[in-house]
């Protein structure tokens, strides 16, 4: 017997199995065109219930002024949850991907990594992340830079360009405001 879901491709029950076996909340991760929305979810019998959430928009309010789908944005959500979960009183999460396969080194696990710096507890194994310099947008800028000597000059890309520049210090500069508690 196939569960309606599972035919749709909207719930993998193995995995739901083990989450509430567990019966610790889970955190989903989800990335549109646009942005990265992610939640704290508390399974329950009646229906889950979502606890708290933070999507990609929210950086903007903090003066964040790139992709709001890149490593670091996922980064920066994970922290933002992290620590609306912290402040909530949960110590431990896991992180459940729906019936998407989980990939180390991908924007998931940039979310993890903030997740985890935010000082949640999350089972993984550190060899997943990745490097440091991608989760800065070290690599973005260096993109940029190559494509500058390579003589593209794109009206919205010369436009962009002088903000690139920024984006590993606007980075820092947000983590430092959500890990001081200046954002709800």
């Amino acid at each position: 017997m196939t569960f309606k879901r599972r035919l749709q491709f909207k719930t993998n029950y193995k995995r739901r199995k083990k989450i509430i076996i567990s019966r610790l909340p889970f955190v989903y991760m989800f990335k549109s065109n646009k942005n990265i929305w992610a939640q704290l979810i508390k399974p329950s019998k009646k229906g889950d219930i979502t606890l708290m959430h933070a999507n990609s928009k929210e950086l903007e309010k903090l003066g964040w002024k790139f992709s709001r789908k890149n490593y670091p944005a996922a980064y920066l959500v994970g922290l933002l949850l992290g620590k609306r979960a912290v402040r909530g009183g949960i110590s431990e999460v896991i992180y459940y991907s729906g019936v998407r396969n989980f990939i180390a080194k991908s924007k998931a696990t940039a979310f993890i990594k903030g997740l985890i710096d935010a000082g949640l507890n999350v089972r993984v194994n550190n060899e997943i992340f990745p490097d440091e310099r991608i989760i800065k947008g070290e690599h973005i800028v260096e993109y940029a830079k190559k494509l500058m000597e390579s003589g593209y000059s794109g009206s919205q890309f010369l436009k962009v360009m002088k903000d690139i520049q920024n984006l590993p210090s606007v980075f820092e500069d947000i983590k430092k405001k959500i890990m001081e508690g200046k954002v709800q």
